[in-house]
């Protein structure tokens, strides 16, 4: 047998005893069939708790907060693994005051979870199925004048074109400290696009926007850009909130305006963000 003939048999051996390895599920088709019914699944896990949370303000039952009936974003990770979520907001005087994404990951696989953060200026506080699981005592978010920005415009599409600009100049980095303790730096990416524009029936608040700055299409930042009117003055206001438990800091024409350090998990409850698996209450 020569050389080339054995080398030859050598490599329809090999073909033979790999061939049993290789499976269905590692196919395109095959795969994407499985990313539809984990979508599907999750939405299904969604669309069932979401009648079950109430949300108030002030402390005050008869304060309750109004969910928007659509998701204002369907995301996923794939950095992290198979994980797909939906964003919702809940108002007050159509001024967004908390924020909730839900979300189930398949691979690595944990619990489906609430991940919320306050956007109120005073407090919030939410309930499932009539058990209290977050009631932050304070505002969840701060407000400060956007530096050197022009005056709101008058037209509210000049005015988005406004939150649109202001919102570029703002950037985002997050330290993910999942593998190593000294984490590893990942810049994220703004969502031009805002995920909910409102005008509230509050005078003062003349317009606003809250863009999403996220990592795949994970929300891992939000930033809410107001116009504020008082008197004759108008001025454009903007808030920082995180969506992650690792560092996170922001900067504004690069220069750094906000910075968290690594979060609890799931957080005392009476934090302005918290993360709920299994939605066991704090202790």
């Amino acid at each position: 047998m020569s050389r080339t003939t054995t080398l030859a048999s050598v490599s329809i051996i090999l073909l033979v005893v790999a061939a049993p390895l290789w499976s269905a599920s590692d196919e395109p088709g095959n795969s994407e069939s499985v990313a539809a019914e984990e979508r599907d699944a999750t939405s299904k896990l969604i669309e069932a708790d979401l009648p079950k949370w109430k949300l108030w303000s002030d402390g005050e039952r008869e304060h309750g907060l109004a969910l928007e009936a659509k998701s204002v974003l369907r995301w996923t990770n794939p950095g992290v693994g198979r994980v797909y979520g939906d964003l919702y907001v809940w108002t007050r005087n159509g001024r967004p005051e908390a924020v909730m994404s839900f979300y189930k990951a398949w691979q690595p696989k944990y619990d489906f979870t609430a991940e919320m953060h306050s956007l109120s200026l005073s407090e919030v506080s939410a309930e499932r199925e009539g058990v209290l699981l977050w009631q932050p005592q304070k505002a969840g978010i701060t407000l400060n004048p956007v530096p050197d920005a022009a005056a709101p415009a008058e037209s509210p599409m000049r005015r988005l074109q406004q939150m649109r600009e202001l919102a570029g100049r703002f950037s985002a980095r997050l330290v993910d400290q999942r593998v190593r303790i000294e984490g590893e730096r990942q810049e994220l990416r703004l969502l031009t696009q805002p995920l909910y524009r409102y005008r509230s029936t509050v005078p003062e608040v003349l317009d606003g926007a809250l863009f999403g700055i996220v990592l795949g299409t994970d929300p891992e930042v939000f930033l809410l850009l107001e116009a504020r009117q008082r008197g004759d003055s108008r001025t454009w206001q903007y808030g920082l909130a995180r969506m992650n438990i690792d560092p996170i800091a922001v900067s504004y024409m690069d220069k750094e305006v906000w910075r968290v350090e690594k979060a609890t998990y799931p957080g005392p409850i009476d934090s302005p963000y918290r993360v709920v698996s299994q939605f066991q209450p704090a202790p």
